[in-house]
């Protein structure tokens, strides 16, 4: 079989069709399954498709760099082997793990038999499995045209799911994927579970800060929104009781959000639709705190250390232009989470709420209650650090500064309606 030196390319319309060349694909069928098969085969790895399009099954994104150049340990390993050592491909990797409509082989004469794969629905669809070597594959075609001459002795084994059902793509592609560990929001974010977060932070901006895949890009990784979330959910947290536990507690975190989107009435449907508010909220707040506490406190926000190991000043040149995505301006200084969580969770004082009912109010603007409350705030947390000797970081687990930054905006709405 000859060997080719390009990337076969996808057609652009729904389904698509791949012929890739291979000498020979068994079937097997899937025990317990009785509709299900599984074929594998080995193709050169010139000749894998392009399946950009049909990565939606794969809980794991590759990490790129600034310069969209691929890294990571399992990466570097395939590439080296691609460059160093091709022939030893189809013995050290464990292959492509695709999701198709049908596969079917097609002997032809000459020798040029073809696998002939269709794939139609990207939510059921795609690669499950082998994200890395896949990436890893195109990077070393598609820049290391000198090389070709060596890569076409590189051969992967493609596995050829049929038959699939859809309520069993996720666990499959969580099964596969446990060669390596993906973590649990990537789990969630292939469930569906932030659909509704995706389409309320459609179009906003920040919305393209936030990533829900495991390598995935961006400055917000999906269980920061969730904590915001949560931060405000009322059948949790009241005038008493505060998220103070949250903190750096991730697992817990994502525990209490795969519960209450189960629930019905649940207290998500209130919540994400806020969600928008309480991202602006934040960068409002972030963006207020230095004034405010020179202000308020006569403390220098830019001489703190918020994270005293790094010895890093939250007004340093390194902190210069920190970008405020939801507002769209920018700040130069860092406000750390163990400052910003409580005074952002204060804010559920301004809720009016009533699960039954589907009643999630502002009692007052929160512009209002930002600029009438900020400098106490900002002096709760000012006085921890500063009198108390806290770390900037370690705030953000205290319950009584929770619960005095809540009091804080409770007692400004008190005397508001006076």
């Amino acid at each position: 079989m000859a060997p080719s030196h390009s990337i076969v390319r996808a057609a652009h319309s729904l389904p698509r069709t791949f012929e890739i060349p291979t000498e020979e694909f068994r079937n097997h069928p899937v025990p317990g399954l009785s509709r299900a098969k599984v074929g594998s085969c080995f193709i050169r790895v010139t000749d894998v498709p392009d399946l950009d399009d049909w990565l939606q099954v794969n809980p794991r994104v590759p990490k790129r760099n600034a310069k969209d150049v691929l890294v990571g340990q399992p990466v570097k390993g395939i590439i080296e082997t691609l460059k160093e050592a091709p022939e030893d491909m189809a013995l050290k990797n464990l292959g492509l793990y695709l999701l198709v409509e049908t596969a079917e082989y097609e002997r032809r004469p000459g020798g040029n038999h073809v696998l002939k794969i269709t794939l139609s629905d990207p939510d059921r669809h795609g690669l499950a499995n082998g994200g890395h070597t896949y990436a890893a594959i195109r990077q070393c075609v598609e820049s290391e045209n000198d090389a070709l001459a060596d890569l076409h002795e590189a051969y992967v084994r493609l596995h050829a799911y049929q038959g699939i059902p859809l309520e069993k793509v996720a666990e499959m592609a969580e099964g596969l994927n446990r060669s390596k560990q993906v973590d649990d929001p990537s789990l969630m974010n292939l469930r569906g579970l932030f659909d509704n977060i995706k389409r309320v932070m459609q179009g906003r901006p920040g919305a393209d800060q936030i990533f829900y895949n495991q390598g995935g890009v961006g400055d917000y990784y999906a269980p920061e929104v969730l904590l915001y979330l949560e931060l405000f959910n009322r059948e949790r947290f009241n005038d008493t009781k505060h998220p103070n536990g949250l903190y750096r507690q991730q697992k817990r975190m994502l525990e209490m959000f795969s519960e209450d989107v189960k629930l019905c009435p649940s207290p998500m449907d209130l919540l994400i639709p806020r969600l928008p508010e309480i991202l602006i909220l934040s960068d409002k707040i972030r963006k207020s705190v230095p004034a405010a506490a020179k202000n308020s406190c006569s403390f220098e926000m830019g001489r703190m250390k918020p994270d005293p190991k790094k010895k890093v000043r939250s007004g340093s040149d390194k902190n210069r232009n920190t970008p405020l995505y939801f507002i769209s301006k920018t700040m130069s200084y860092r406000v750390p989470n163990g400052w910003l969580l409580p005074m952002l969770a204060a804010f559920r004082a301004n809720v009016r709420w009533n699960l039954e009912k589907s009643v999630f109010e502002w009692i007052a603007s929160l512009d209002e209650v930002l600029e009438a409350t900020i400098g106490d705030l900002v002096r709760v947390c000012v006085v921890e650090h500063r009198e108390n000797g806290q770390k900037p970081e370690d705030i953000g687990k205290k319950a009584s500064v929770y619960s005095q930054c809540y009091d804080k905006i409770a007692l400004y709405l008190l005397r508001r309606t006076k």
